[in-house]
């Protein structure tokens, strides 16, 4: 029996090789389509990776409550966003972790070696950990350097490329605005930009108390970072910070929220389900072009019945049985689709790798994922190679014999 299939494979290998033209191009068409199916996959995945990788730099398990700088409509000030509101959440919420509060404006910064403008932020220690950004040299501030108004701050790498090139700028001075002094402390890890653009290594971090004392926010916080002790309870902290938030600003049940809230988790759940079907139509597309393939196959397997039939009836009428020439074409529809969809998985697997190397993907396709592609690719021109394999087993050796 192994002899018998390998004569049958070597028949096929030994036909396809007989119409080289031919069969080039009927494996082109299954390649394209297989490797127009692996190169959708892998355009879809890297980027929603790149998307989610996105959100995550603003960290997980967080929201985001900015404040509202203009009037109410209910006329009055809005107020600003303050430590009585860091307060207030930490001691009436049953979901929140930590809150941190941020303020942020634009600064001439200089150094010995140099001069930037920038933003500086003034905040509290536990902000790295809310960010998830760990440190590259050096470490954070903490609770006695907010107590203490210390003058000293942690970096992004950008500024420390900016303000000190190659030097180590862990101990240097710089010095914001005209008289704040600052020694750094630390310089963060690079989170490189956002998908808006935004450098996020452009960032000088000080104590919140520094910054109130010697650059002064009379505006209040921008920002308050709230992070939930688990990720189900995001949505349930949102809504549980709302009423403290309006306690904390002594609003009126008839006046509107003088200040905004949300979570990048929630953008990133609408991202990873837009991305989602995005994939699924570029998938659906080039299982398209993987059926012309199929397609493709089957023409050719009707082509060649048509030219063999003569050697169909002498097969047949030396005792070969319709199921062996049935097995005879359609290992010969194999031969053309494994061989095809193997070049297929090449051509994506090449398309794949020099997109993510372009776009700053990480990862490319999976050896399983290559492996179903081929499989896929194989069976699809199997299926379609069965029709003329069908057609070629029921033909009549009389008939078959006579045909010009």
């Amino acid at each position: 029996m192994r002899r018998t299939r390998s004569e049958v494979v070597g028949r096929a290998v030994r036909t396809a090789i007989r119409n080289p033209g031919r069969t080039i191009l009927t494996m082109l068409g299954l390649a394209i389509g297989v490797g127009a199916f692996l190169a959708m996959v892998s355009f879809g995945t890297g980027a929603r990776s790149s998307v989610m990788e996105q959100f995550e730099i603003l960290g997980t398990r967080v929201v985001y409550i900015w404040g509202n700088m203009g009037r109410r409509d209910f006329g009055g000030s809005a107020r600003p966003l303050t430590d009585a509101d860091v307060e207030a959440l930490l001691r009436d919420s049953m979901t929140i972790e930590r809150v941190v509060p941020r303020v942020t404006e634009v600064q001439n910064v200089k150094s010995a070696y140099g001069r930037y403008p920038t933003k500086v932020t003034g905040t509290m220690p536990d902000f790295v950990h809310i960010r998830e950004w760990p440190m590259l040299i050096g470490g954070m501030f903490d609770e006695t350097d907010v107590t203490q108004r210390a003058k000293v701050a942690v970096i992004g790498t950008t500024i420390a490329r900016e303000l000190f090139g190659h030097r180590d700028p862990v101990g240097q001075t710089i010095t914001v605005g005209s008289n704040l002094p600052l020694r750094i402390i630390g310089v963060l890890v690079s989170k490189g930009e956002q998908t808006t653009g935004e450098d996020m290594d452009e960032i000088i971090l000080i104590p919140a108390t520094t910054y109130q004392a010697f650059l002064g926010m009379p505006m209040g916080y921008h920002e308050l970072m709230v992070q939930v002790r688990d990720l189900g309870l995001l949505e349930t902290a949102m809504v549980e910070a709302i009423p403290i938030m309006r306690r904390s600003h002594r609003l009126a049940d008839i006046e509107e929220d003088d200040f905004r809230m949300a979570s990048p988790a929630q953008a990133a759940e609408l991202a990873r389900f837009v991305s989602t079907i995005l994939t699924g139509l570029l998938i659906g597309i080039a299982a398209v072009s993987l059926l012309v393939g199929g397609i493709g196959v089957m023409n050719i397997q009707l082509v060649s019945v048509a030219e063999r039939t003569q050697e169909i009836g002498i097969r047949s009428a030396i005792g070969a049985s319709p199921t062996q020439i049935m097995v005879q074409f359609l290992a010969e529809a194999v031969v053309l689709s494994f061989t095809g969809s193997l070049a297929g998985v090449g051509l994506g697997w090449l398309a794949a790798t020099l997109v993510a190397q372009a776009m700053s993907w990480s990862g490319t396709l999976s050896l399983l994922t290559m492996a179903g592609a081929a499989a896929f690719g194989t069976s699809v021109g199997v299926a379609f190679g069965y029709l003329p394999a069908k057609r070629a087993a029921q033909l009549e050796p009389i008939d078959a014999l006579r045909h010009e």
